[in-house]
């Protein structure tokens, strides 16, 4: 989820998370009109770092929703707005770095820690595709950076149990996240490693998802993202490649 500041634990990020969602609940977790789900995702995908080889792990996701909210393992939501098919919303959200350079040898130093982020996010419906466009800027102390994601996605029913989805969109990253993402600090320099600030970055990615619904509460699920990293990121040195494809599969079950 770029000086040479020394980088804070995520935990207490991630406590302030996990209150803020909690308090956000209406009365008791049996609220009605709550909805909930949980799920086990197994993922595999490429590091930046290697040249070969992923990194593979399993991935546990849960989320609740209410009218105007949601809480899960993407963050909290709240509508701010929600008029006809265009909706506002405020954001506090974990950005996971799914691969860390300090997993490669040579690179124990670079550790990245999650980092916790707040901003606004738009959506637009318009026939079978969703538009959303969303800002988010590092509340943790982490990377110290901003981030905006733009994407276009649409689905379709191959049956009543089989749904396919596609999605392409961006991620601009300011020059901070993407030093901090990509890039080596200068508190993080060696002799054999020199310090590289990465600059303002556009990365573009292409995904495909599907759902099929074993039960009425039970669905199992899967998905396909490809991302392609520009020169700024490239050229750093301690990137290997210029393309990342990672998979996830795995079940949900609403209750």
């Amino acid at each position: 989820m770029h000086s040479s500041r020394q980088h804070p634990s995520s935990g207490p990020g991630l406590v302030l998370l996990i209150a803020l969602g909690v308090l956000s609940l209406p009365g008791s977790a049996q609220a009605e009109g709550l909805r909930y789900s949980i799920g086990l995702l197994a993922g595999a995908g490429q590091s930046p770092f290697e040249k070969d080889g992923t990194e593979s792990g399993l991935i546990p996701d849960f989320l609740i929703e209410g009218e105007r909210f949601s809480f899960g393992t993407s963050g909290l939501t709240f509508d701010v707005i929600q008029g006809g098919d265009f909706t506002l919303s405020a954001r506090l959200a974990p950005r996971w770095f799914a691969a860390d350079p300090a997993d490669v040898a040579g690179l124990e130093q670079l550790k990245r820690d999650i980092a916790i982020e707040a901003g606004l996010s738009a959506r637009f419906a318009f026939g079978n595709f969703e538009a959303e466009l969303e800002a988010l800027q590092d509340v943790s102390d982490t990377h110290g950076g901003m981030a905006v994601n733009a994407s276009l996605s649409t689905g379709f029913s191959v049956s009543d149990r089989f749904t396919i989805g596609a999605k392409v969109g961006a991620t601009w990253m300011d020059a901070d996240l993407a030093t901090y993402s990509y890039g080596v600090l200068p508190a993080e320099a060696s002799g054999s490693l020199a310090a590289y600030r990465v600059g303002e970055s556009v990365i573009p990615s292409i995904g495909i998802n599907a759902s099929f619904a074993l039960s009425d509460s039970v669905s199992l699920m899967g998905g396909v993202e490809t991302s392609f990293l520009p020169d700024s990121v490239t050229d750093s040195p301690i990137v290997k490649r210029d393309t990342l494809t990672s998979a996830v599969i795995g079940m949900r079950y609403e209750f």
